[in-house]
């Protein structure tokens, strides 16, 4: 037990005396409010939920977890052109460290215009930008400490400087980005996409001022590829960079139709993508009438990760869509 909380503590210690760094999803797009605010508004339908659960080192007194849910949808439908498409939503963002010692609570509004340059909207460029207001709170009253530790507990008081009571923090920050989207007659989809998020670069504790989130530069891209009656190819990548932390995640998977009725129908996904030089991510899915259930699961490979024992991660999202006004239809990226 010491061995494990001695460890903990080092993550979290050294998470406080470092720039801080964003919570990842493996599942990247499948919380598209949180990967680029452009892609805000940007999916075939009147309104969409999406929302994500990851939690890594489950076994490891659950270490890290983040859970976020969105909600968007276009408006003024009947006062734009049918090729153009202005839209809004709002994501909500909870993430905890060493089971609560840790965490952070954001609420974002986010605004997008999508702008189609043919009559078939068949390439079109959406700009987004996005408005957060949050908290990030370090609760001392969690953590415990080396010489609190007796035979029978935890029983001591520590005499650790981080047991101090002012470490509530306010937050407003900027989010902004862009995607490019084609399509052919065929119903091949790409899009490619950039975005950069913390612009106004936050103080996040009251422990030290230098203790900031640094921007976070985001390019992503994929396409959708239908290489059969029920099948279909799905791909994407994300590179993104903060500060000096760099991750590189690409790959995909195929799905197929179960039954390809317009009016009701299912649809299985398995793929797997790969976090490089860290892990392999298997996906499988399932869509039931624009309801879709997604699962993955980290499997590491790096030898040099702190405490590999324990790195496993599972992964899962949801995304609903509902799509009233079926006639306002416009090319968008999916999956």
């Amino acid at each position: 037990m010491l061995k494990h909380t001695t460890i903990l503590l080092l993550l979290i210690i050294t998470s406080i005396c470092a720039r801080a760094q964003d919570a990842n999803f493996s599942q990247f797009y499948s919380s598209p409010l949180t990967l680029n605010p452009a892609n805000t508004g940007n999916f075939n339908g009147s309104l969409r939920l999406a929302g994500n659960f990851r939690n890594q080192w489950a076994s490891f007194n659950n270490a890290f977890s983040t859970t976020t849910f969105s909600v968007d949808a276009p408006i003024l439908l009947t006062k734009m052109s049918p090729y153009n498409r202005l839209s809004i939503g709002l994501n909500a963002l909870t993430d905890q460290s060493g089971n609560g010692l840790l965490k952070q609570n954001y609420l974002a509004g986010s605004f997008s215009f999508k702008k189609g340059f043919d009559a078939d909207a068949r390439h079109s460029l959406s700009l987004g930008f996005q408005a957060a207001y949050g908290s990030a709170n370090f609760n001392s009253s969690l953590a415990k400490f080396e010489d609190q530790l007796t035979p029978g507990g935890f029983l001591l008081t520590t005499t650790e400087p981080l047991q101090i009571s002012n470490t509530y923090k306010k937050i407003v920050d900027l989010n902004s980005g862009l995607i490019y989207n084609t399509s052919n007659e065929n119903g091949r989809s790409f899009y490619i996409g950039a975005a950069v998020n913390h612009i106004l670069e936050p103080v996040t504790t009251n422990l030290n001022s230098d203790y900031y989130t640094k921007r976070r530069y985001t390019v992503h891209g994929g396409g959708y590829f239908p290489v059969g009656e029920n099948t279909t190819i799905h791909t994407s990548f994300q590179f993104q960079q903060q500060g000096d932390y760099r991750e590189m995640i690409l790959g995909g998977a195929a799905s197929y139709f179960i039954n390809g009725k317009s009016t009701s129908y299912y649809e299985l996904y398995l793929g797997t993508w790969l976090r490089y030089n860290d892990a392999f991510i298997p996906y499988i899915g399932v869509e039931y009438n624009l309801l879709r259930f997604g699962f993955t699961y980290d499997i590491n490979y790096s030898s040099d990760k702190t405490a590999g024992a324990y790195y496993r991660t599972a992964e899962f999202s949801i995304i609903k869509v509902f799509n009233k006004n079926k006639e306002n239809v416009i090319n968008c990226p999916k999956f």
